[in-house]
């Protein structure tokens, strides 16, 4: 495997949505800081890791941002990915990254706070 990480590069619609952000509530918090009222809206790099070892599913793609998981790609996108990681002949590589954005983790009290969602900017078939 190669130590290069290839880089993705989107048309900048950031229209992926990262499945199962609610599980790493302790990773969102390392990365963006206290909840704070007007939450976050923040761009960032994102890390897409092949997981042929997930338990539950062996094709999935977890997500890292500054080394905290943040989620996995939803299911038909990530077997989507691996395709076109194996047919774009980038099969030596187990990780690549790409823009992203985090939204929301706002806290404005009284029981009003918000779940963070990050979104990928990576290709999709019509682009």
């Amino acid at each position: 495997m190669s130590d290069e990480i290839p880089q993705i590069t989107g048309p900048g619609r950031f229209a992926i949505d990262v499945a199962g952000e609610s599980y790493y509530t302790e990773s969102f918090a390392a990365i963006c800081g206290p909840r704070c009222e007007d939450g976050v809206d923040l761009e960032v790099r994102a890390r897409l890791i092949l997981q042929d070892d997930n338990p539950h599913d062996k094709q999935a793609v977890r997500v890292e941002i500054q080394g905290h998981p943040v989620g996995h790609l939803p299911r038909e996108v990530a077997r989507d990915f691996r395709r076109a990681v194996r047919y774009g002949q980038l099969s030596i590589y187990e990780t690549f990254e790409c823009a992203a954005i985090i939204r929301g983790g706002w806290d404005r009290g009284n029981g009003d706070a918000g779940h963070y969602g990050v979104r990928l900017d990576l290709p999709q078939d019509d682009d």
